[in-house]
Order: C-alpha cells, then structure tokens, then sequence
C-alpha cells in the first residue's frame, strides 16, 4: 500500500526502488523548473545535500512537460534507474514533488545518506478545483507565522484554496488606508467570550491585531508559491460589529457601540448582534467600495467573498433609508433589499474581474446576478442551493455537519467529514457546477495555535482526500491505515492533533471526558458540546 495522503486516482507499485543520492541529477523543462527547484530544496532539506541540475533528458530525475495532462494533473513513472514526473503546469509538477515527500519520507528521516521510494507508476488529478480551509482571523488575531505554518500544510495536502475570514462583529484585521479607524478601533476589543453559544463568562484581557498591508502582500506571495489562491472575505451587510464601532454612521441609526466582546444578540449585549450596515444610504456603498479598490491590489484572486450570512432586519425595517429605497425600487420586502444590496456589491466586484461568493443565506433573494456563488453551509437542507445548482450556477460545499472543523469530535467526526457526497446532502445536479469543498474553522473559542491544531489535524487530511480523490477511489478503512502512518509526520513538525481514540466517539459524553484529560486547554468545550449533542439533541449523529 501507497501511504500517500489525498490517495491518487491511479497508482500501481513496480519491482524494484528508485533511489536518490548526492549524485543524482536533476533536468527540468523550463516551464517546470520551479517544481524542480522545490524537490532539490526538499532533498537538501532531509538530507543535506543538494542535486545537480543538468541539461540532458537522460538524467535520473525528470520534470517533462505533456500539454495533454489537466493543469493542476500530473504522472509520475519510476524504476530503478529513472523517476519521470510529467505535467502540463507547475501546478501539476508542484503536486507530484508533494507525493515525492511522501513516498521517499523526507518528513520523518533524519539527515539520510539516500532516500528510496517503490518502482510505480501514478496517474493523478484533483476531483475538485476548488479545495479550501476557511481560517478565521477575526474573532482571535493569530499573525501571519500561524498563517504560514497553514499554507505548508495546505500545500503539502494539494489544497489550494485559503478563505481568510478577516472581519466580523469581534474584530477588524486588515488595514484600509482609507480609514484608519478601522485598525485604531476595530481591531481592539475589552475582552473576549469564553465560549460561544452558552457560555457567557468573560475574559477582561484586552485581544487586539491585524494585518498591516505589507504583511497582506507577503502572504499572499508566499501562498502563490505554493499553488494557493487567497480569498479575502469582508463580512457584510451583517456581522459589521467592528466596523460600525469605527465608523457609526454605517449603521442604519447612527450608533455608538464599542466592539462587540459577547457572540450574537444577547440581553448582556443590549441586542448589538442585530446590528447590520445601512442598506439604504449610498454612503455604506461608497465606503464597501473603497474597502474593495484598495483590497482588489492586495488579493488577485478571481474571487471576493462577502459573507452575507445571519443578516437581521430588524433595523432595516424601521430605517427611513432602507424603507426608502424598498419604495424607489420596487422591492417587496428585507430580504429583497439585501438581494439588491448583494447585486450591486456584485457588479462592482464585476468590474475589478472578480466573482462575488456568498453564505447560502443570500439565496433567499431571488433576483441574484447569474455569476454569483453560493457557500452551502447550513445545517439544515436548503432548497434554494438545490434550486440555484440545477439552474446552471455555480456553489462551494461547506456543509456544517461534514466540514464544520471548530465542532467538536463527539459531533462532527472524522468519517463523517471523509465519507462526504454531495449526493448525501441533496446535490444531485451538475456535478461540475460544484466548484469544490472547504473545511471551515472558526475561531470564536479557538484562541490558541494549540486549539486550531487540535480542531484541524487530521482534518485537513480527510478534507483533502474529499476534494482530490473519487469517491469511488475512498475507503475509510484504508484511509485510517494510511493515515496511522502518516500522523509521525506532524509529530516530527510538532503538530498538535487529535488522538485516533477520539475521532469517531461511539459514546460522544464518555469519550469527551477522555477528551479532559488530553487537552488541558479548553477542553471542557469539547465536554460541553457532547452534553449539547447528546442531551439536546441538536444534531444529527
């Protein structure tokens, strides 16, 4: 058995091992010399030595390019004496030098003499083109070493995709040049909720951070060499807390708020949960619009998600503005405000080569332009996601129960997530209007980069297999073997992660209490969530 994690679509072992020693030589065809420079940087870095890069085709290592092959698709082809990897881009090219880590155990050798891999042949594609992790940075700030250390990750599991969740109700993390007082204000907080969703106890230490544009720049650079796009998301018109504490005149009354400590509209709040923008002011759009020209330099990716999930209208119902504009325009009622809300972020987005990505709660108007996507998160079924993916439109898989990854085990296991279909969650049209699947992780109770690895890993590597390989190619079972060889590998980066024992509790209660013990840090949320799963009844196990 191949342990190698997303497992290709077609592979087959050969007699025999391919070796590679200080000796071995190394030829490229230009357009894929740059997946040639990382292998020789992977070798120096296990081994200590680097190859010789020649000019003949008849070297040991070969990086050929076949225009045939899908751009992120490669094959890769050894026997004893040769290790052909051909791709049609450095996407492709780059991916193979991943399944080289793995198959000659760069990771987990100390400073070798030689690496070794089995004589094979693999012919390899990813299933989706879309593979992504949601990283929220908004409610905890976590700076852009743990963002790196993501990519590497990301990179090394042939996802391609990092959602950078930057702003919501508890902070604001991107500098805007233009308004400054998005950072002076927005990106500080008095305190932080303990825990989301129950738990309203409050920790008085004051959490600030955000992202200077240079450091923006640097990120998303590093990414680009790695294969990852970066997707901004700017939440709006809802969960603008941060933002409307800045500036108050985006709100639909004017109001003075401090940033939001507690998540959602409580008493202990005052109801600020239910705070949104104006949606009937042209001065909120001018200021959208401005966020967007300074961000479109800083984010070249083809897409710009602006969230537009739990959007509360009460507001909107007494605002003169809004009121005024649902009259001018001939709209029936809040929700059709915020379609012509999302249409005109749209288009402007048009305008900069971008495609608007929205929470699946903006399906609820339907007069949405045709190039907008909708993330399909909830919980529950929505026929409207079903309705716009056979209409021909585009959507992303995030669905809470499969790829929700600040849930705790004892909820959202690890074969739920890898066992994902879309045809279990009622998507039976198109496949090919699914762009793709993302893991989430949300941060309102992960403060720690101890916390996100716990959550994340081995996650991440189910996620891959999901977005890389056929469902007709994935077997749990094999999937949990090959994944017991390949946990060594974080241990060797010093990556946190949870126990096999716990990834899919049979008894969610008693295996969160073993839960306690493993991790000190928050544990008892993974203790309270099991209670919500199993005395409430929340979810469906």
């Amino acid at each position: 058995m191949l342990n190698i994690i997303p497992k290709p679509q077609y592979a087959e072992e050969r007699l025999g091992e391919f070796t590679v020693t200080r000796d071995t030589t190394v030829f490229a065809d230009p357009r894929l010399s740059y997946a040639r420079d990382r292998l020789i940087e992977e070798v120096e870095k296990a081994c200590g030595f680097r190859l010789q890069v020649v000019e003949t085709k008849q070297a040991a290592i070969r990086f050929l390019v076949d225009k045939h092959i899908p751009k992120e698709g490669y094959t890769m082809e050894a026997d004893t004496e040769r290790l052909t990897i051909t791709a049609s881009a450095v996407a492709g090219a780059f991916y193979a030098v991943q399944t080289f880590r793995l198959l000659t155990l760069t990771e987990l050798l100390d400073s070798p003499e030689m690496l070794s891999m089995h004589a094979l042949y693999i012919k390899d594609e990813p299933e989706y083109e879309y593979r992504g992790i949601l990283f929220d940075d908004a409610r905890y700030f976590h700076g852009p070493d743990t963002v790196k250390a993501l990519l590497d990750m990301m990179a090394f599991n042939k996802l391609n995709v990092l959602h950078w969740h930057l702003t919501d109700n508890e902070g604001w993390r991107i500098e805007i040049k233009k308004y400054p007082k998005l950072i002076d204000i927005g990106s500080r907080r008095r305190g932080s909720q303990h825990i989301a969703w129950g738990n309203r106890s409050i920790d008085w230490t004051e959490h600030e951070g955000f992202y200077t544009q240079k450091e923006i720049q640097e990120i998303v650079s590093y990414a680009a060499r790695m294969n990852i796009m970066v997707i901004p998301e700017i939440d709006m018109p809802a969960h603008m807390g941060a933002a409307i504490a800045a500036y108050p005149e985006l709100s639909c009354g004017d109001i003075h708020m401090e940033v939001p400590i507690i998540h959602g509209a409580t008493p202990e709040t005052n109801g600020i949960g239910d705070v949104i923008a104006c949606a009937g002011k042209e001065s909120t759009y001018k200021f959208i619009y401005d966020i967007i020209d300074e961000l479109s330099v800083l984010f070249p990716a083809p897409y710009f998600h602006i969230g537009g999930d739990e959007a509360p209208k009460k507001e909107w119902k007494k605002c003169p503005h809004c009121q005024a504009l649902i009259r001018e325009k001939g709209l029936k009622d809040e929700e059709e405000l915020q379609g012509y809300f999302n249409n005109k972020i749209a288009v402007y987005l048009e305008r900069k080569g971008k495609r608007m990505i929205g929470w699946n709660e903006i399906l609820k108007a339907r007069t949405l332009d045709n190039s907008v996507i909708a993330e399909y998160w909830t919980p529950q079924r929505d026929p409207n996601v079903e309705n716009y993916l056979m209409s021909g439109r585009n959507i992303i898989v995030a669905k809470h129960q499969a790829f929700y990854f600040d849930m705790p085990y004892a909820q959202n296991t690890l074969k739920r997530t890898y066992e994902f279909t879309p045809e279990k969650y009622g998507l039976n049209a198109d496949p090919e209007r699914i762009l793709g699947v993302e893991g989430t992780l949300w941060s309102e109770w992960i403060s720690t980069d101890e916390r996100i690895q716990y959550q994340l890993y081995p996650r991440m590597q189910a996620l891959s297999e999901v977005a890389w390989t056929k469902a007709e190619n994935r077997n749990y079972r094999d999937f949990r073997l090959r994944l017991k060889k390949y946990l060594p590998i974080l241990d060797k980066r010093n990556i946190g992660y949870c126990p096999p024992s716990m990834l899919d509790p049979k008894n969610p209660l008693k295996r969160a209490k073993i839960c306690r013990a493993f991790v000190k840090s928050n544990a008892h949320i993974e203790y309270n969530r099991a209670l919500v799963v199993q005395k409430r009844r929340r979810y469906k196990l």
